[in-house]
């Protein structure tokens, strides 16, 4: 999977990744498991499961799936 992430205000903010280098904010991978800082659901209940083509919003970033 290979994703595009734009910054809503700043638009020439753009960054790609992919499922295996995704940023640590967005996989919650370094938080504790259930805190208030957990977006692993985010992350694995509305990012992984985007079709290519779909876009899912944060406050901030719109996040793409390209491939």
């Amino acid at each position: 999977m290979k994703f595009e992430m734009k910054h809503l205000d700043f638009l020439d903010d753009v960054e790609i990744f992919t499922e295996l280098d995704a940023p640590i904010w967005l996989t919650s991978e370094t938080t504790t498991p259930g805190s208030t800082m957990d977006d692993r659901w985010f992350w694995q209940k509305h990012v992984l499961t985007l079709k290519v083509g779909e876009s899912v919003d944060t406050d901030f970033r719109k996040i793409t799936r390209l491939e």
